[in-house]
């Protein structure tokens, strides 16, 4: 296990994605473990449960659980503060239940051997091929680590009278 800190490039590294409010002082980092559960709950979805942390101080960071079960938005419960990736790696292990292999952690959940396999094989195809080397359209779309839209994004539209 490498005791190493924690950094933005080793999470970009491990299949981590980033989100940030305005006014947030520093980038979300979030790992969904749901489609990588060992034993899996029914009722469960890729994004239901997840490992979430944020710089702290003193090179530590916040480490919460993150729960999106039931339709419940952002249940987070602080584990921990976490200072090296040897942390992280076994907070990851102990609740998934599986060895940890990042090159399982696409876009930005856990998957199991099996379904890592197959979404690596579907991203060969030439369609996907293709879309993937066509221009982006956004500053949002440049960076890959960034985290697509959650449900509290929609409510701060909202709120903020962007959206309806």
């Amino acid at each position: 296990m490498s005791h190493e800190p924690i950094s933005e490039d080793w999470l970009k590294s491990v299949g981590f994605k980033w989100h940030q409010f305005d006014r947030q002082p520093d980038k979300h980092w979030l790992l969904w473990l749901g489609g990588g559960l060992r034993q899996r709950p029914s009722l469960t979805d890729m994004e239901d449960l997840g490992i979430e942390i944020a710089p702290c101080y003193n090179g530590e960071w916040f480490c919460w659980l993150r729960s999106d079960m039931a339709g419940r938005y952002h249940r987070f419960i602080h584990l921990r503060h976490i200072a090296t990736r040897a942390d992280l790696i076994q907070i990851v292990e102990a609740i998934s239940g599986r060895p940890w292999t990042p090159e399982n952690h696409l876009y930005g959940s856990l998957r199991s051997p099996e379904s890592a396999a197959r979404i690596r094989a579907d991203m060969e195809r030439l369609d996907r091929r293709l879309m993937l080397a066509s221009p982006k359209w956004s500053d949002i779309e440049e960076d890959d680590t960034r985290g697509r839209a959650l449900p509290e994004h929609m409510t701060k539209a909202i709120s903020g009278g962007v959206a309806k």
